[in-house]
Parts: structure tokens; C-alpha cells; sequence
């Protein structure tokens, strides 16, 4: 699996801002159907933090954590940190004590992060993700099929049938 950056709200700065309630959440953070059933069923906990937070720190990071073998672990984390900490994904003691747990040199990534070492590349995937007409995450492409957002297994299970069964026609 090859993940990409992809700049969910490229309208939020830094700083973020807080998080308005949309219709169907609960002010404890509680989401608003299908994604509460949809996480549910995937075992995820997902709640909605206060703060929308700015992600263009966390994005680069993980491009740090990818180039050290550690994409995976660091992503789950900051999944984590934001979705059941309710923490702000811009915030570098946030990101450093994420890069500690994950065995990374959060000294080192602080460097990378002064220095936007990697914001050419997140806006370069950025930029090929709205190419292919991406507009939400997660994004993902089985063979010829591109689709976005929470998903059922159901519908991961019946695209892979679909794509298994296009290559076996196709032999």
C-alpha cells in the first residue's frame, strides 16, 4: 500500500479552528451517520476533536516517518493523537512525542520541519491527487477504480472481486 499526502482543508491555516458541530454530531465529539456506523464496523474509535487542526506540519512528518520505515506506525499514531486524544495535529510537541513512541529522532524531524524540507513533495501529492479528482479522504485505487471516503468491508470486498475478476477476463 503506497499512501500520499492530500491536504484535506487547504482553507485552514495555521492555527486551525475550532470545530463546529454538524448536523447529527453530539457536542462530546460523537459523529454523525453513516461515518459513526462506518467506523464502528471497522473497529475504529473516531471522535471529533475541538479544534479542525492545520495539517501541513503532520503531513510532512509523516513523509519523515516514511523515510525512515516508519510511515505506518506514525500514521496510526497521529490517527490517534486526533481522533481518539482529540489532540492538534499541528502542534510540534504533539508530533515530536508521536515520533519518540515510534522510535524516530524527534530532533531530527524537528530540524526537517523548520526547514519545510518536505513541503515541495506534500505539494507535489497534493497537486496529483486533485489531478485525478480527488476531493476527500481517505482515496483509494483498485486497479481501474478510484473512490474516496469511509467505506464498508463490503464495498472494499466487492471492488477487489471486481478487479480480480477483470484480470482474470482480461488474460
Amino acid at each position: 500500500m503506497q499512501t500520499k499526502a492530500f491536504i484535506l482543508r487547504p482553507d485552514i491555516g495555521s492555527g486551525g479552528i475550532p470545530h463546529s458541530l454538524r448536523s447529527g454530531e453530539t457536542p462530546d465529539g460523537e459523529l454523525a451517520e453513516p461515518l459513526r456506523s462506518h467506523a464502528k464496523e471497522a473497529g475504529l474509535v473516531m471522535r471529533r476533536a475541538s479544534k479542525v487542526s492545520y495539517t501541513l506540519p503532520s503531513l510532512q512528518a509523516t513523509k519523515y516517518a516514511a523515510e525512515k520505515g516508519a510511515e505506518i506506525p506514525f500514521h496510526r499514531a497521529l490517527y490517534k493523537a486526533y481522533w481518539e486524544e482529540g489532540l492538534d495535529l499541528e502542534s510540534r510537541d504533539v508530533l515530536m512525542a508521536k515520533a519518540k513512541a515510534c522510535g524516530l529522532d524527534a530532533d531530527e524531524l524537528d530540524a526537517r520541519l523548520n526547514s519545510d524540507h518536505y513541503l515541495a513533495v506534500v505539494e507535489q501529492e497534493y497537486q496529483e491527487a486533485l489531478d485525478l479528482g480527488i476531493n476527500g479522504i481517505p482515496a483509494f485505487r483498485m486497479g481501474p477504480f478510484l473512490f474516496t471516503g469511509a467505506q464498508p468491508y463490503e464495498f472494499f470486498r466487492q471492488v477487489a472481486q471486481r478487479v480480480l475478476s477483470r484480470d482474470t477476463s482480461e488474460r
